[in-house]
């Protein structure tokens, strides 16, 4: 009896680090996909800055996703990638915007979702300590937007309002609360633009 529960106990300890190793390897997988997307969007920035064109700059998909923006929120020191779509295979890895919502920068309300935990990214997981007032950075081809979170709060996931239309330049964070039975909301509006 002895030596089975030894042998028990190696067995789980076994597959506890096969756990581990299992989720540090898709962090790792995850953190070098959002380097390299963001590395290869902002070359792709300094490029269409360098350009002397008044044609519209139109960026490249990198890896087979679009990229949007790269969002940064310097109260949760937060520096992500925004790219089209909100499909498993994109907020698996990165931020993403809700399709037919505005750009950055435009009327209408700009939406954004990403996961808060998952096997791969966290990257909200600090999303419910964004207070009022702080600033959210959001840099595009067309230049840096700056947006001051006016309301955070949590809905029910089939309160899909929060995602209605502006007619000023609204965005709207969105990501599941502990357990993911809810959805934390940060809105804001734009104070501020800036050509690059």
């Amino acid at each position: 009896m002895g030596k089975f529960r030894r042998v028990f106990g190696i067995v789980l300890i076994l597959i506890g680090v096969g756990i581990i190793v299992n989720v540090a390897y898709k962090k790792i997988v995850t953190s070098h996909k959002q380097n390299e997307l963001l590395e290869a969007f902002e070359s792709q920035l300094v490029e269409a800055k360098n350009e002397e064109s008044s044609e519209p700059v139109s960026l490249e998909p990198i890896n087979g996703y679009t990229p949007v923006a790269i969002m940064e929120i310097p109260s949760i020191k937060l520096k992500q990638p925004v790219v089209d779509g909100i499909t498993e295979d994109v907020i698996k890895y990165f931020l993403g915007r809700f399709p037919d919502s505005a750009m950055p920068g435009e009327v209408g309300n700009f939406a954004v979702a990403g996961h808060r935990v998952s096997d791969f990214t966290d990257a909200f997981i600090n999303l419910y300590k964004v207070k009022v007032g702080d600033e959210v950075i959001v840099t595009t081809k067309d230049g840096r937007y700056t947006y001051e979170v006016d309301s955070s709060f949590i809905v029910d996931p089939d309160q899909v309002e929060v995602l209605d239309d502006a007619d000023y330049e609204k965005m709207t964070l969105i990501t599941c609360t502990i357990g993911s039975k809810r959805r934390v909301i940060v809105t804001g509006k734009l104070i501020g633009r800036e050509d690059l």
